[in-house]
């Protein structure tokens, strides 16, 4: 997941990769319709078009696709090119050096993706650079052979615009390890100093009473405000402080469930807690998380340790050991988002889950995609079937609450009960008022009163 600001420098990337590509485009075709060469003049009027669109996308934000797309079309336009580059005798071709801008230029944009984006497109486009800038390769046809004076303008022309666009790559890549620097330095500061925060968001039961909490990390920051996860937590992924910020938020949730016990009218709350793939394979990471409870004094059962399906891909045997070392003392294993992985089935049947999570895409979208509520109808049953926990994140409106009634979800987790909240806002939220919400059953899952917002149906101190 990417945070806004390299949002903005891949977008600024490929709007200018778009705009040089036109100009390109643009510039070539005129001299090729000049020296009445009209198949070399229709490719790069393709070219053009090519840009137009790239621009489009980029400035509409649809960045995977203006990606994928500008990683495919350039390497094989700049090879066609290569091949068709019919330079007189005694002049170097010079369109392989474009290669290099699209290999640099690709790894920057998909270095979060996959092998093939990441390591194959930039490799074959650096292979072609070596190839075409060693050999004659192509076809030699007369009829495509420019002036000499116009064919050494041309060598001059891509060598300057290809390190034009090797320069304004650079500058966008520096730019971003710039960034990536000072959020690491920062995120070690807040480690140091106790700059995070927990947010806690309400898991409600069909009573319309709290049942627990998910445990949210925030960051207030001296000078930046307010650092949304999103913008930490994936450099915090590549740089391994996620293991130190996730031992972080065990410890502070443990310490206040602990706090929550010694409370009559709080002692009933669960908290669920995110827990990383990094930090999951750390090889003491049972021994860490059986130290932090047992210090904490919490009630080991009271606890839910929240794993997303790809963590079950690799290691099998070693992910079913830790989970039945801490299933032992007491300790819930939650599987979130879940329906959007590969292996679904699988893990319900081979890892010692006590509950599922019905991702929000699910929720979201159920009222108007058929399959979408297939699926969620289908989850709700087979967990009920092997006796596991079913809770439903991301319920935004008093449709899709009573909609997953129906279905028999009788726990649930949204906006529409309440954002994350600081611990003295969730206080608030807890106090001991009479509830003026109707209590929800699967029998009559009749809508909440409409004249009411939704935090008032569990607390109207919030209202």
């Amino acid at each position: 997941m990417r945070d806004d600001g390299q949002r903005r420098r891949v977008q600024a990337n490929l709007l200018g990769s778009g705009i040089i590509t036109i100009l390109i485009g643009l510039g070539w075709g005129t001299a090729f319709v000049h020296f009445q060469r009209p198949f070399l003049a229709g490719m790069h009027g393709g070219l053009v078009v090519f840009g137009i669109a790239l621009v489009w996308l980029a400035y509409q934000g649809r960045l995977t696709a203006a990606a994928l797309l500008a990683g495919h079309v350039f390497p094989a336009f700049i090879a066609v090119s290569c091949l068709f580059d019919n330079v007189p005798e005694g002049v170097h071709r010079a369109t392989q050096m474009h290669f290099l801008s699209v290999a640099l230029g690709g790894y920057f944009v998909f270095r979060r993706g996959g092998i093939y984006m990441k390591y194959v497109l930039p490799a074959l486009c650096l292979t072609g650079f070596i190839v075409f800038s060693n050999t004659s390769i192509g076809f030699h046809d007369p009829a495509l052979v420019i002036p000499e004076s116009a064919a050494e303008i041309g060598v001059w022309t891509n060598t300057l615009t290809a390190m034009a666009e090797l320069i304004f790559i650079v500058v966008i890549m520096n730019a971003d390890l710039s960034v990536r620097r000072m959020m690491d330095i920062e995120m070690r500061k807040a480690i140091a100093h106790g700059d995070f925060q927990l947010h806690y968001q309400p898991q409600i039961n069909e009573a319309g009473k709290i049942t627990g909490v998910e445990a949210l990390i925030r960051w207030q920051h001296a000078k930046m405000g307010n650092v949304p996860p999103v913008k930490f937590i994936p450099l915090a992924e590549e740089t391994g402080l996620i293991v130190p910020i996730g031992n972080w938020v065990l410890r502070a949730a443990c310490a206040q469930l602990a706090q929550w016990e010694t409370r009559p009218e709080t002692r009933h709350l669960t908290m669920a807690v995110n827990v990383s793939a990094s930090q999951f394979r750390q090889p003491d990471f049972v021994q860490s998380v059986s130290e932090i409870v047992r210090l904490s004094g919490v009630t080991p059962s009271k606890l839910k340790l929240e794993l997303t399906e790809s963590m079950f891909v690799d290691n099998v045997d070693a992910t079913v050991a830790k989970m039945n070392a801490l299933k032992a003392i007491g300790i819930v294993w939650s599987l979130d988002d879940f329906g959007t992985g590969y292996s679904s089935l699988s893990v319900l049947n081979s890892f010692p889950l006590g509950q599922i999570k019905i991702d929000k895409s699910f929720v979201r979208d159920m009222l108007t995609n058929p399959s979408n509520m297939v699926v969620t109808e289908a989850i709700i049953e087979l967990a009920s079937k092997l006796n596991l926990q079913v809770i439903a994140e991301g319920v935004e409106t008093v449709e899709q609450l009573n909609r997953l009634r129906e279905a028999g979800c009788m726990s649930y987790q949204g906006y529409l009960f309440s954002p994350p909240l600081g611990i003295d806002a969730f206080s608030k939220l807890l106090s001991p008022e009479p509830s003026s919400a109707e209590p929800l059953t699967r029998h009559q899952p009749e809508p909440f009163a409409p004249d009411l917002a939704p935090a008032a149906m569990i607390c109207p101190s919030l209202s």
